[in-house]
């Protein structure tokens, strides 16, 4: 008895600290599942759209996009869909 009433104790100490801590976080980090795999793919394709509306057509060989920057995979990583 005496026990889990100890651990409870321990656990409630440790759990309000970690959310202390996470509630003065100033850069959330908010990929969800899919990780920075997911958000270098999205931008990928989002680059290669770009390029093909900017030559105009959706044929012809195109150079594949450079990968994001690390730096804007984290900008993106720490900003919600919206904006």
């Amino acid at each position: 008895m005496k026990l889990t009433i100890y651990i409870n104790y321990c656990f409630n100490r440790k759990n309000e600290r970690k959310q202390a801590m996470q509630s003065k976080n100033e850069t959330p980090h908010g990929l969800s599942r899919g990780g920075y795999l997911l958000l270098k793919q999205r931008i990928m394709e989002e680059n290669l759209k770009q390029q093909m509306d900017s030559t105009g057509s959706n044929e012809g060989p195109f150079n594949p996009p450079s990968p994001p920057r690390r730096h804007e995979k984290w900008k993106l990583a720490r900003t919600k869909l919206g904006g």
